[in-house]
């Protein structure tokens, strides 16, 4: 699971560190001279051309940025910073952190008052790169210090993206209401448009909540994250997306989709150019096919991954790999081989540890110049600490070896039957459920429609009734009188109509059918708003042409009742209500700051709007999760498959 969290901390903060203005910031001097200004445009050019291969051939980007940056003037600081921060994403992007933490430092020479955006993009890049080599502590403090300058900038993006890796190390160290607060404010700081950013946020929430077993939430965020991808063309995006959703098919025992979703990562990987992606999934599905059995293919997929670690040079892939083939070896009774892969594996583990302490030395000789002494000491203490540290580790394995092999096969055999005991009763509960929902639902709604007609038009008829049988009966009564009656009369049918036009509106509303899905919602949280009982905030994706019109009643229906509900029940203050539409399916997630409410309780009760809401959106294939607890809010998430039924044959 840690791959794609890296890759998506990686993802996020490449993208923070190159939206900013293109225009390149010059040192102030009178005109230049030709020649000048011909090799400045050279340099910007060879820049532009390294950031637009970064993500499929991030060589390329190194050939280029190093061109560009033999062509630069020493004192143009502004280009050579850009041309190290391109330089340390190249290997950033392999997973060569140490190479990238050397560039980002080198960079830093160049900066002038440290209140600059490209200083914070630097001080991001290393955030990043000491929490992938394990240090914690540092990585703090750099995106700490990045978020200071972007705040001071008043720079939401950058902001956003800093508090998406914040929320990442928290995640790291399993604190997930801090990290849970991060990746709140990250989605709360970027702008609308910066979908890209959004869906890698939106990843990380899906990783973190299978981290916590929370595994509808998991689902729900990770198929957001593809589904911004697919509709803005996110190659690299929906690379690491997959793997991710895959991640969380394997740790749940979805074996055949884990193998689907790692595929679909390899092929966009191979498509993009982008061998360290690729092997990640390789390494993914050697773990699956693992898990079921085939040592053959894992293998197979192992020694894939293996080749490219090899040939780009990256420790972190080989390392994980050498596990990997640890633990086939030992599946197929090779102990030696297995414990030799493991010793590799720990290998290269205490080497990248190392490489962090290096560059942690790295920097304190850029901060103090005089700490040669200090930096000798640290080395030798490095160095004791690693042997001690090592024969440690053999100690443990020796003894922890055997146990392990026991233990794993008790603990197979036993969650093998509990899950299948489970299985079976979750069905049951679930078939008796929803065919009780739906017998209530329907009960439920005629109730309603009854009452409507009764308490709101009936009311209505029987007064214009009385006004026009006291004129029936008493015809002595003076012409003023006889008109007032005559006008209450007139009132009242005038209500009436009224009342049946607000009824059949309820029953097939006809904003629907003259302005669509997006217009109806739309003005039904103006509405809502207007009558200041609740602050709605609606956002829409993908919502063009036509949709089948009982897929639009479906949506317009839970939304109407998911605002009823919240206003009626949860005392909030705010309800958040997102649509997204892509090719295959279409989400509707709605959330409030309210009281929340016990889920199994309230899905049980006779007829409520839940139980409504649930069997319109299972008569069409859909799924509807919820998510509350008392005094923590709800988040109600559905989720309709389209099919071509839904869309309108005009609209292809």
């Amino acid at each position: 699971m840690m791959h794609a969290l890296s890759v998506k901390l990686l993802f996020t903060l490449i993208l923070a560190m190159f939206i900013f203005p293109g225009q390149v910031l010059l040192q102030p001097q009178a005109v230049k001279s030709p020649e000048v200004a011909e090799e400045t445009s050279v340099i910007d050019s060879l820049l532009a051309e390294g950031l637009t291969v970064l993500y499929t051939d991030p060589e390329k980007t190194r050939d280029l940025v190093t061109e560009a940056l033999a062509l630069t003037n020493s004192t143009d600081t502004v280009r050579i910073m850009r041309a190290y921060i391109f330089l340390g994403a190249s290997y950033q992007l392999q997973a060569s952190y140490d190479k990238g933490m050397e560039c980002f430092y080198e960079g830093l020479k160049y900066a002038g008052t440290g209140k600059d955006k490209l200083t914070a993009h630097l001080y991001n890049n290393l955030g990043a790169s000491y929490l992938k080599m394990g240090n914690h502590k540092d990585a703090l403090k750099y995106f700490m210090k990045s978020n200071r300058i972007y705040e001071n900038l008043k720079s939401n993006e950058h902001v956003a993206a800093t508090n998406n890796n914040i929320g990442l190390l928290y995640m790291e160290l399993n604190n997930y209401d801090m990290a849970l607060v991060h990746f709140k404010e990250a989605l709360r700081k970027r702008p609308k448009a910066d979908s890209i950013g959004m869906a890698a946020t939106f990843s990380n929430l899906g990783t973190m909540f299978s981290q916590m077993g929370q595994i509808d939430s998991a689902f729900y965020y990770h198929q957001l994250s593809i589904n911004l991808d697919l509709a803005t063309d996110n190659k690299y995006g929906l690379a690491v997306g997959y793997e991710s959703l895959a991640n969380t098919y394997l740790e749940t025992g979805q074996y055949d989709k884990a193998i689907a979703n790692y595929l679909l990562s390899k092929l966009v990987s191979k498509e993009i150019n982008h061998s360290y992606q690729t092997g990640l999934a390789d390494l993914g599905l050697s773990k699956t096919f693992l898990t079921l059995g085939n040592t053959k293919k894992a293998m197979l997929f192992a020694d894939s991954a293996f080749l490219i670690a090899e040939k780009l040079g990256n420790i972190k892939l080989q390392q994980e790999t050498h596990a990997a083939y640890s633990e086939i070896f030992e599946k197929n009774n090779n102990y030696k081989k297995a414990f030799e892969n493991y010793q590799s594996s720990i290998n290269l583990r205490d080497s990248l540890i190392n490489q962090a302490k290096l560059h942690q030395i790295y920097n304190l000789e850029i901060d103090e110049l005089s700490m040669a002494a200090e930096i000798q000491k640290l080395e030798i203490q490095r160095q004791e600490l690693l042997l001690s540290k090592k024969n440690n580790i053999i100690y443990f394995i020796v003894a922890a070896f055997v146990l392990i092999l026991a233990g794993t096969y008790l603990l197979y055999k036993n969650r093998n039957h509990l899950r299948n005991a489970n299985h079976q009763k979750t069905i049951l509960s679930l078939n008796e459920k929803k065919s009780r929902a739906a017998t209530e639902a329907e009960i439920q709604e005629r109730k309603r429609i009854g009452q409507d007609l009764h308490d709101g038009l009936g009311q209505m008829l029987s007064v214009a009734r009385l006004n026009i049988s006291v004129l029936q009966q008493r015809p002595e009564l003076s012409g003023e009188i006889k008109k007032e009656l005559l006008d209450l009369a007139l009132s009242s049918v005038d209500e009436a109509f009224l009342e049946l036009r607000n009824i059949s509106h309820n029953l097939a509303p006809s904003v629907l059918s003259s302005k669509g899905l997006a217009k109806g919602i739309k003005e039904m949280a103006d509405q809502v708003n207007q009558s200041k009982q609740i602050n709605v905030q609606l956002e829409m994706y993908g919502l063009t042409g036509t949709l089948d019109e009982i897929l639009e009643n479906t949506l317009y229906r839970a939304a109407q009742e998911l605002v009823s509900n919240t206003i009626k029940h949860s005392q909030a203050k705010n309800f958040d209500l997102q649509i997204i539409k892509s090719d295959e399916e279409i989400t509707l997630m709605a959330e409030d700051d309210g009281n929340g409410f016990d889920i199994n309780k309230t899905l049980i009760s006779n007829g409520g709007g839940l139980s409504n809401i649930r069997s319109r959106v299972e008569n069409l294939k859909g799924n509807v999760f919820i998510d509350s607890k008392r005094q923590r809010g709800t988040i109600v998430t559905i989720v309709i498959p389209l099919t071509e039924l839904y869309y309108d044959k005009a609209s292809h």
